[in-house]
């Protein structure tokens, strides 16, 4: 059993769990969501398998015990996408969503990298499909059928328009944040 930081609202440690334990019980935990940017700028999204297909980040994990965003970040690139290549942290926030009707609070270490010029998406257990989408069009297609996305996704999204000072706007936006 995977074992992760129970932390509180203020992002400071004060327990261990695990992922059943936490979403079940609301209990606030780590993960790491990266935006892998082709050379035209294009984000990569992947069909996220656990819920059926439907997009997601680039890449995305638990962040285990004991463990920094950074290293959660550089590990979970390396096992979704085979992925080695520098990675710049955007932001940390906190995350509440709803997702298989669970409530799922999180706090997310979002970062943003560009493929290396050598890089082949290879499929495996993990990942099957990714897709190059410019930010235009996933803010465009979360507006007009957000139940296509993740929560956690719509919620990076969000954050990454915020952090960027990007022109777009996400309208269907039900996210319990803490600004």
């Amino acid at each position: 059993m995977e074992l992760y930081d129970l932390v509180d609202k203020n992002d400071k440690v004060i327990g261990t769990t695990d992922k059943a334990t936490s979403h079940s019980n609301r209990d606030i935990h780590r993960i790491v969501a990266i935006f892998l940017f082709d050379k035209r700028g294009n984000l990569y999204v992947q069909e996220h398998l656990v819920s059926g297909n439907i997009l997601d980040h680039s890449i995305g994990g638990h962040v285990d015990k004991d463990e920094s965003y950074d290293h959660a970040a550089i590990r979970e690139a390396k096992e979704e996408l085979g992925l080695t290549a520098p990675l710049k942290k955007i932001s940390i926030f906190y995350s509440d969503e709803t997702w298989g009707g669970n409530n799922i609070k999180h706090f997310i270490g979002l970062y943003e990298c560009q493929a290396p010029k050598d890089w082949v998406f290879e499929e495996n257990d993990e990942v099957k499909h990714i897709y190059p989408m410019t930010i235009e069009n996933i803010v465009e297609k979360m507006n007009t059928n957000p139940k296509d996305f993740t929560g956690g996704f719509k919620n990076t999204m969000y954050e990454y328009i915020k952090r960027k000072n990007l022109s777009l706007k996400l309208k269907n936006y039900n996210l319990g944040r803490k600004d």
